[in-house]
């Protein structure tokens, strides 16, 4: 069975978000969230106590598809959004997660290409920055990416 553009779509998210460079210290296993793969928060040590670390959590979202052909032959456009949560710990200085959020932002910057074999997956516009939302432990600044797979015209 041939491979689905969706699942072309969610591999081209997942390994722009891989080659996002992380900060000086982190590495992807132990810092970054990915969808469906097993993740404990990570933790550091502050003034000899365990504390919690910051992370980025990921989130694949399709929304719906847009018809562009009126003989229904072709594939729709298909749309949704990469959702990019700089999780930080309360207590360091936010201003560190609003430029990781920025970082993020610059890396799935407006005019971003993301491939994988015959889909291509292109970000239209700058992702957004939300607003900071505090929880237990941590401050969450989600970053949302508009991606957008258009079909392929037919020879």
């Amino acid at each position: 069975m041939a491979d689905t553009v969706e699942m072309k779509i969610y591999q081209a998210l997942l390994v722009g978000v891989q080659a996002f460079p992380l900060p000086a210290g982190w590495d992807l296993a132990t810092r970054v969230a990915l969808p469906g793969v097993p993740f404990t928060p990570p933790t550091m040590v502050v003034g000899g106590s365990r504390v919690p670390a910051p992370f980025i959590s990921v989130e694949a979202h399709f929304n719906r598809s847009i018809e562009t052909d009126l003989s229904l032959v072709m594939d729709p456009t298909r749309q949704g959004f990469l959702r990019t949560n700089v999780m930080w710990p309360k207590g360091l200085a936010i201003v560190d997660a609003y430029n990781l959020a920025g970082q993020l932002r610059a890396h799935f910057r407006r005019g971003t290409k993301l491939f994988r074999t015959d889909t291509q997956v292109r970000i239209d516009e700058d992702p957004e920055i939300g607003v900071l939302v505090t929880g237990d432990t941590h401050h969450t600044i989600p970053v949302t990416t508009r991606w957008r797979c258009y079909p392929q015209v037919p020879a």
